[in-house]
């Protein structure tokens, strides 16, 4: 993801970031280099809930792109509020290319990536959430296999 800050006025500016500037290649226009001014390292103050958890699944052989939209679509239907996040590289049949997909509760977005390649075609998905059924989600996703 790219994205341009620009400031009215040259000048020196503060900003708040989760990251140092290195870790996502932050740059000038001139060419120059964003330094942090400094950093500092906040303890997150909050509690785990056993309930959250994470699935991964890995399938070998191509997906049917009808079946996975419809699966998706029911299981975001079904148990969305408890999907806080997906997301996944498929192997979709007809495409010479990855499709990457990322989710959040209800709402899912996807779009094709590089070419396979020499790589190996598989299917990688993870869903993080509450109360994940990890056979069930297996199930569902394996009967999306073309």
């Amino acid at each position: 993801m790219r994205f341009r800050l620009t400031a009215p006025k040259r000048g020196r500016y503060g900003l708040y970031l989760q990251h140092l500037p290195g870790e996502f290649g932050a740059r000038l226009e001139s060419g120059g280099v964003v330094e942090p001014a400094g950093s500092r390292e906040f303890a997150a103050g909050h509690s785990h809930d056993e309930q959250v958890s994470s699935v991964g699944i890995h399938l070998e052989g191509a997906l049917d792109r009808e079946r996975l939209n419809r699966w998706v679509s029911e299981l975001l239907r079904e148990k969305g509020t408890d999907i806080f996040r997906m997301k996944g590289i498929l192997n979709l049949r007809g495409s010479d290319s990855r499709f990457v997909f990322q989710g959040v509760h209800m709402l899912f977005d996807g779009r094709e990536d590089r070419p396979w390649g020499s790589e190996r075609r598989a299917s990688d998905l993870v869903f993080i959430g509450r109360n994940l059924d990890r056979e069930q989600l297996t199930r569902g996703f394996r009967r999306c296999l073309a």
